[in-house]
């Protein structure tokens, strides 16, 4: 597969909370670069234990993170610039109401703890605590970060 073509299919690719695309939750960092056909970038150098690591593909657009925690993926993250969506059509961008309106009372809300209010964090899981969607929001009411995956979803500031 081309670079091209593999751009052009993740844009139509869906996040959910077991994955995106090709890429599944549980992964190894060696199996999501397959899966890709593009190589990992670290983001910020890993913890001391190197447990954690937060990295992007080479080549694809901005915005793409996956969160590893011993070896695994626990999380993906789409920040802006991104045209992925969920599975409901939320994309980053999106209001907190539109949100609302996808997702009704399986949504979890709690404040957002870097942004003003009435910025939030909205949570879905599909299993408790273990599987879901996590929305931020800022002052704005506009969505500018959507997590995907296991309980690390929750992680305010991802490995750090």
């Amino acid at each position: 597969m081309t670079v091209l073509t593999l751009l052009a299919a993740a844009a139509a690719w869906t996040l959910t909370p077991a994955g995106l695309g090709p890429v599944r939750i549980g992964m190894t960092r060696t199996q999501v670069e397959h899966a890709l056909h593009a190589r990992l970038k670290l983001n910020y150098p890993p913890d001391s234990e190197a447990s954690c690591e937060e990295m992007s593909p080479v080549r694809f657009p901005s915005g793409l993170i996956f969160l590893f925690e011993n070896g695994h993926l626990t999380r993906i993250s789409l920040a802006s610039p991104s045209r992925i969506a969920t599975a409901k059509g939320i994309r980053v961008g999106a209001t907190a109401a539109q949100v609302r309106r996808a997702y009704g009372r399986q949504l979890h809300a709690e404040p957002n703890h870097y942004e003003d209010p009435p910025a939030q964090y909205l949570t879905v899981w599909t299993v408790a605590t273990k599987r879901g969607l996590r929305f931020e929001t800022d002052e704005h009411r506009r969505v500018y970060a959507i997590h995907a995956g296991t309980g690390s979803i929750q992680y305010i500031e991802g490995c750090l």
